[in-house]
């Protein structure tokens, strides 16, 4: 084993050890290292320690096992146990294992292999055992895999699980519109909105189509959903097959297809991703967290779905500078004037009240649910508790914004999906493949 600090420099300990797979949720290893300068050593121990959100000042885990396969364990908090005969016991956690390899089992083209090593709701067909028998014997015994098969855009996505369900695989291969390394990280996002429970896969496999595959373990949360609460579908997943695999498509296509300020694709999750992420957890907390949690992700996708053209007030941006220069003529109280003057600068856009108001009737959005969002916004953002004790009129005010919330999620979605002509046309995903939506 090997402990790294600055690129180009000499390992900082060398020597045996082992890593240890504890769990499904955590990794670490354990080494006796030797020191290239225990002094030197020293010093960048208490440095990276000193600076723990400095990346370049901490630790990286390299290693080769009995076969000759080398390993990087990625970065590690290094820690330190007791020195003898200038021999220094070492350990740390790992939050990736990442090797490369070649030969037997990778695939011939390019593309991935994803393992979810805990069970998951999905709606895929049952493993099916088929046996026929004449008399006592048994002429015919076939079995068929349980799969569900999925096109977007240009790719093709084969999901297909365990007899007892609990390992789940996704296999897809690279294509123009969902290339490496992208690819990998795309196909799980969409399940952590439809499932409710923050989705990544323990194993990975990104195949080169040239003999080579880089391989990828790291920890997982086995926390599974404990309420529909963070799910945009708000049933159980596998009581509408359609319904779910056609979101899916849709969410994968935004998620692919968006792109940052330079025009390229995006490694890290999707802005809505990440806002179910944070609902996911909120779920987990009280109710204050969850209402806070669910008010501040409506205002983020309404300013994420609505261009500062459309959020432009009614209002004659004339009259309303017109009024602030008479308050700005004002000589009184200065703070006051200054106060009044920022107040009526909101009135040249159409604020988040305003534009869910105008949204009341489509999507399945109803007024009582832009109420409730109005009321616990203003409630919990200005130090109100939430009563922690379920209490029937609140539980309906909370399940008014948390359903709000997906379905303003939904919208979002199709009016994506129209801005990047997509016509979002429903796809029989009851047949064995789910055909990509048309472009209009």
């Amino acid at each position: 084993m090997e402990i790294l600090g600055y690129d180009h420099e000499p390992p900082v300990f060398t020597g045996p050890g082992q890593i240890a797979i504890d769990t499904s949720t955590h990794m670490h290893f354990a080494m006796h290292g030797t020191p290239r300068d225990g002094s030197d050593a020293f010093r960048k121990i208490v440095d990276a320690q000193k600076n723990p959100y400095d990346g370049l000042r901490q630790f990286r885990l390299t290693a080769v096992d009995y076969e000759g396969t080398e390993w990087s364990g990625g970065w590690t908090k290094l820690h330190t146990g007791a020195e003898t005969k200038g021999i220094w016991r070492l350990s740390g956690p790992i939050h990736s294992l990442q090797t490369d390899t070649t030969g037997f089992g990778v695939a011939e083209k390019p593309g991935v292999e994803l393992v979810y090593d805990r069970p998951l709701r999905l709606p895929i067909p049952m493993n099916m055992v088929k046996t026929v028998q004449r008399g006592d014997e048994e002429v015919l015994w076939s079995r068929s895999r349980g799969t569900q098969t999925i096109g977007v855009l240009d790719a093709t996505i084969e999901f297909f699980q365990s007899a007892e369900h609990e390992h789940l695989w996704a296999v897809a291969e690279a294509t123009t519109d969902f290339p490496h390394p992208y690819l990998e990280n795309w196909l799980s996002e969409p399940l952590s909105l439809l499932l409710g429970e923050i989705v990544y896969p323990r194993l990975k496999a990104r195949n080169f189509g040239d003999g080579r595959a880089f391989i990828s373990l790291r920890p997982i949360s086995v926390r599974s959903a404990t309420s529909l609460a963070g799910s945009m579908l708000r049933e159980d997943p596998r009581v509408n097959a359609e319904r779910f695999w056609n979101l899916y498509r849709d969410i994968l296509i935004i998620v692919s297809t968006a792109r940052d300020s330079s025009g390229h694709h995006n490694f890290e999750a999707h802005p809505l991703t990440r806002y179910y992420w944070e609902i996911i957890q909120a779920t987990q907390g009280s109710n204050w967290v969850l209402c806070m949690t669910l008010a501040s992700t409506v205002e983020g996708i309404m300013k994420t779905m609505f261009s500062e053209l459309e959020r432009k007030s009614d209002q004659d941006d004339s009259a309303v500078n017109s009024l602030k220069k008479v308050i700005a003529e004002w000589t009184g109280a200065k703070n006051l004037r200054s106060q009044v003057l920022q107040y009526l600068d909101r009135f040249k856009v159409k604020g988040t009240n305003s534009l869910l108001k105008s949204m009341i009737g489509t999507n399945g959005i109803t007024s009582e649910q832009v109420e409730a969002w109005i009321k616990l916004r203003n409630s919990s953002m200005h130090g109100d508790m939430v009563m922690p004790w379920s209490d029937k009129e609140q539980d309906v005010r909370i399940n008014n914004l948390i359903e709000l919330t997906h379905r303003l999620s939904e919208a979002y979605i199709k009016r994506e999906l129209n801005n990047r002509g997509f016509d979002g046309a429903p796809t029989p995903c009851g047949s064995p493949v789910c055909d990509a939506p048309s472009r209009v």
